[in-house]
């Protein structure tokens, strides 16, 4: 540390401790299973977390957290006694107050520029860089994840625009006087337009979650990670043993996999998911069959709290999407009950009917937020690995699957393995709200996720 008259307080904050030992939900606990982290993860937030209040107490312009910093903090925060007596007024000697932010395009701007000077600051102290899975680069404003998808001008503009359209058109047509052959004709050429005014909007919705993703795109994580948020963890698997032949670990047994001799390096942070439990599980030469392994693999390694923003945008419902059907819908039922009050036949009209709600949900479908997320974010994944023709064959691996290795003899195995246990495309749907501030000494300090609009950060004496 480049601080030696501050070692003493670091030590201090390095010895404090966050659980109550006679605690059965103990706070690491609660922080794990309330952000949905690994166990590596949260521990790894919670000396951030150390370093970050450290960075408070000794700046006198205070920091600014990351997102998964903030969110130890807020849940310290309501541990009322161990935050503000046993860490603030007996470690710290100082109270370090968080307040939220006022919101808005300046204040982000304000916090990118406190965040960036913290990591600056972070360096200085401790003579090293952020770990950027908990600490990532800021160097723009991001979209809120929580903006409205669809501009509420353009929105409000196109619906009314249609739907005084639509009754200028049953008024010109006199729609529901009509004998029912016309009716139908008049009703498809109703039907035809709200598709393509639907498509419009659905276009509209595709652009501006396109921009959101690209911008909320995080720009630290690992394979892995990457890999279960897009393809799943049946495909987190192949990757993993991808890794594990091409660095010798483990080579093919006929259809099987034999353990290798393994050395571990206590220099590296081991990311891949399945090693660990492998290791302790099979002996040197033993063997393990493909299902075997997968039962092996430590999950919580790959899921990724970088990912969270794209997983809750993928997670809204589009309410919006259903207004023009529901006019269109609107208008054929009430010709409908009409026509079965009058004993008309209505079957050509229920067919109509059918074939435009089939044809408004196979749309609404493929712009769905779930498909527009993973699409542009497997768009970004492949654009920043050359359509899986990088030179990281794991990254390839994830991108084209077995095709990527299928032209290596030394995974001929796997790849014919792969094609027999295809893997489900199930993406995983894991915040970052306007940004997260920090803190200060003695002073306040400006929410992050739970507090809206922000984290501005805690500002110095």
């Amino acid at each position: 540390m480049n601080q030696p008259l501050h070692s003493e307080l670091w030590k201090n904050i390095q010895s404090f401790a966050f659980d109550d030992p006679s605690s059965t939900f103990p706070f690491s606990k609660k922080l794990q299973l309330e952000n949905n982290w690994s166990l590596n993860f949260t521990n790894q937030a919670m000396e951030e977390y150390r370093k970050f209040i450290f960075l408070c107490r000794i700046s006198a312009t205070g920091a600014s957290p990351s997102d998964a910093v903030d969110k130890v903090w807020h849940l310290h925060l309501t541990y009322t006694q161990n935050y503000w007596i046993s860490l603030c007024k007996n470690t710290l000697h100082k109270d370090i107050h968080h307040h939220p932010s006022k919101g808005g395009n300046s204040e982000d701007i304000k916090h990118i520029d406190w965040y960036n000077d913290s990591l600056k600051l972070y360096k200085e102290v401790f003579g090293f860089g952020a770990p950027l899975n908990i600490w990532p680069q800021q160097n723009s404003v991001q979209v809120n994840i929580e903006t409205p998808i669809y501009d509420k001008s353009f929105f409000t503009k196109t619906i009314l625009l249609f739907f005084c359209a639509t009754l200028f058109y049953i008024i010109a047509t006199s729609l529901f006087q009509t004998n029912g052959e016309i009716f139908l004709i008049y009703y498809a050429v109703l039907s035809i337009a709200g598709l393509l005014v639907s498509f419009i909007l659905h276009k509209h919705k595709e652009e501006r979650i396109e921009r959101i993703v690209t911008e909320n795109f995080p720009l630290s994580f690992n394979t892995f990670e990457a890999t279960q948020f897009m393809y799943g963890v049946h495909k987190v698997y192949q990757t993993a043993l991808i890794d594990l032949l091409k660095r010798g670990i483990i080579d093919t047994a006929g259809n099987d996999y034999k353990r290798n001799p393994y050395q571990k390096d206590n220099n590296q942070t081991e990311l891949n998911p399945l090693l660990e439990t492998l290791v302790e599980k099979i002996k040197v030469t033993g063997i393990f069959t493909y299902p075997e392994g997968l039962i092996f693999m430590d999950k919580d390694l790959v899921i990724s709290p970088v990912f969270d923003n794209l997983n809750r945008l993928a997670k809204k419902v589009d309410y919006q999407k259903f207004f023009v059907p529901c006019i269109i819908l609107l208008i054929g039922f009430a010709r409908m009950f009409k026509g079965m009050a009058n004993n008309k036949p209505v079957s050509f009209l229920v067919f109509e009917i059918g074939v435009f709600s089939l044809i408004s949900l196979m749309i609404a479908q493929q712009y769905s937020y779930t498909i527009l997320v993973f699409t542009t974010a497997k768009k970004i994944w492949r654009q920043q690995n050359k359509d899986g023709r990088s030179n990281n064959i794991l990254n390839n691996f994830s991108i084209l699957g077995a095709v990527a290795v299928a032209g290596f003899a030394e995974y001929a195995v796997l790849a014919n393995t792969f094609n027999f246990y295809l893997p489900r495309n199930t993406n995983s749907v894991n915040g970052n709200g306007g940004g997260v501030g920090g803190c200060g000494n003695g002073s306040s300090c400006s929410g992050g996720s739970g507090c809206g609009g922000g984290c501005g950060g805690c500002g110095g004496d």
